[in-house]
């Protein structure tokens, strides 16, 4: 039996053995020595395979994602920043956030001290045809900025009594002209007495038309706020051939649209909504307007005695029947008092021709549809001085003539002045409504 033949691995083939590595030297050796036993060929060894090609194209792929998403987003920012510097409703979007914050906190937010213009306040008087009209002027001391290239204005008329160094006011002023706004509030003697007739309207023309030639400001980019009784006041400058096509926008706070119908709630000390009678028992500020509005219809000596019953802390007529001599002024008294609801159709019916004169002649029904610029009507649902319905009612006249106009309710303001105590809930609903209203108002001057 002859010895078996020992295999020797030659270089060539022991080189590819190098490749995979001296861990696999000896598995390969003893490997092909088997096989020489049984008369077969060895294997070639078997070469590693290449590392995959596609992770630098992976790579590449994600990097060019990568930078159009980049430039994706940096176009976006250039547009949002376009349509908040250069195209009005963006600039209007942009002021109203700002301005929002002050409004419902009724002091100056810290962005609108910080990032807010530099402004002054004058005080001016001008002549009406009643007489002298006292003027608050806050403006920025800057001058427009280069788009739009001028400013827009607000007349702001805040209601019967002196309302000049009222915080919320004051606040309201301001915050507007940090925004870039020119503010003027008017007032005037009868306003300030609670007087208010239709006569004052000339005041406010008056202001409108000085507004117009203050430095900066573009004579048709001037709105008319109005509170309370102050809105009756606007709706009439705003209808006054004078200026009537020249009002940007009005803006009516807790406006009255039918006087004889508020003098009717007043009577019942309730009105109807949504099929629900609903308690409304106004305060002292509108009795005292009300019963003055009757006693400038009455002699001297029954005006003051009707004014003195009305008046909180006065003495109350006994037997106005009987002490109220003139015609119809026991009527108008019962109604105002509100000590005889079921009787309200009879003592409405009983008002002199005076006093139901000037009840048409200061209500917005009457006169509405010669108003040329939109309407902006805000009212909260529990007004104690002028029932939101009123409002309502307003609404629904202007959409039934198709006037361009917006109408919200608020549940946080205390007849035209916000309260605390709310929750953020509602503050976040009404916020809603007052931004919406708020852009809309800014728009003109953006």
């Amino acid at each position: 039996m002859s010895e078996p033949e020992s295999t020797t691995t030659s270089p060539q083939d022991a080189a590819p053995t190098q490749i995979v590595g001296d861990a696999l030297e000896q598995e390969v050796v003893t490997s092909d020595a088997a096989l020489a036993q049984e008369g077969a060929a060895p294997a070639a060894p078997v070469p590693p395979e290449p590392a995959p090609a596609v992770a630098p194209a992976k790579r590449k792929r994600k990097k060019e994602r990568g930078k159009w998403a980049a430039r994706v987003v940096l176009a976006l920012l250039f547009l949002l920043g376009f349509f908040l510097s250069v195209v009005p409703a963006g600039r209007a979007v942009l002021r109203g956030a700002v301005i929002l914050p002050s409004l419902l906190s009724a002091s100056q937010s810290p962005l609108l001290q910080v990032a807010g213009e530099s402004i002054a306040h004058t005080q001016q008087q001008i002549t009406a045809s009643t007489g002298p009209v006292y003027l608050d002027i806050y403006a920025p001391t800057s001058a427009p900025p280069p788009i739009p290239g001028s400013r827009e204005a607000v007349v702001i008329i805040p209601g019967i009594g002196d309302n000049r160094t009222d915080p919320q006011l004051i606040n309201l002023s301001e915050s507007l002209a940090r925004a870039g706004i020119v503010v003027v509030d008017l007032t005037t003697p009868d306003l300030i007495a609670f007087n208010i007739l239709p006569s004052e309207s000339d005041a406010v023309v008056k202001t409108f038309q000085y507004t117009a030639h203050l430095p900066g400001v573009n004579p048709n980019s001037i709105g008319i706020v109005g509170f309370s009784g102050g809105s009756v006041l606007a709706c009439l400058a705003a209808a006054d051939p004078r200026i009537q096509h020249q009002v940007a926008f009005i803006t009516l706070f807790g406006t009255l649209f039918d006087a004889a119908q508020l003098l009717r709630d007043f009577g019942r000390r309730s009105v109807t909504a949504d099929g629900e009678v609903i308690p409304f028992h106004p305060y002292a500020d509108p009795i005292i307007v009300m019963s003055q509005l009757v006693g400038n219809t009455l002699p001297p000596d029954e005006a003051q005695l009707f004014i003195n019953g009305l008046a909180p802390g006065g003495t109350p007529l006994s037997n106005p029947d009987a002490e109220l001599t003139t015609p119809g002024a026991a009527a108008a008294y019962h109604l105002i008092a509100g000590d005889e609801p079921d009787r309200v159709d009879q003592n409405m019916a009983a008002l002199s021709p005076a006093v139901r004169t000037l009840l048409k002649q200061l209500s917005p029904s009457q006169f509405y549809t010669q108003i040329r610029c939109p309407i902006y009507l805000l009212h909260d649902h529990n007004d104690p001085a002028v029932p939101f319905t009123e409002s309502r009612d307003f609404d629904a006249a202007l959409t039934a003539i198709g006037h361009p106009h917006e109408y919200e309710e608020f549940g946080i303001f205390h007849h035209t002045e916000i309260t605390s105590g709310f929750g953020l809930g509602p503050l976040l609903t009404d916020g809603s409504k007052l931004y919406r209203i708020l852009t809309g108002v800014l728009l003109p001057g953006a």
